[in-house]
């Protein structure tokens, strides 16, 4: 069975101090992520977040989803607005 996990990427490194967990498929490892961001944008966090996203990896190694952390965080806040 495939198992997906979260990386954490600052540009071209992934940040190898970001333990993400194993998820049972993409979705869920979306969902995680999604939580993430919400709670980057509620909690005051002294980051500056150009150029990092989140990528959903499966245990073969390879990319399923990448998640731009400013558009995804924009798009948040827009439908929150709605």
């Amino acid at each position: 069975m495939t198992r997906y996990y979260v990386e954490f990427w600052r540009g071209v490194e992934r940040d190898p101090d970001y333990q993400g967990d194993e998820f049972d498929s993409p979705k869920e490892a979306s969902e995680h992520i999604n939580d993430l961001l919400h709670e980057m944008i509620s909690d005051p966090w002294e980051e500056d977040w150009p150029g990092c996203r989140f990528q959903v990896m499966a245990s073969g190694g390879e990319r399923v989803l990448a998640v731009p952390v400013l558009a995804a965080m924009s798009a948040l806040a827009r439908k929150a607005a709605h």
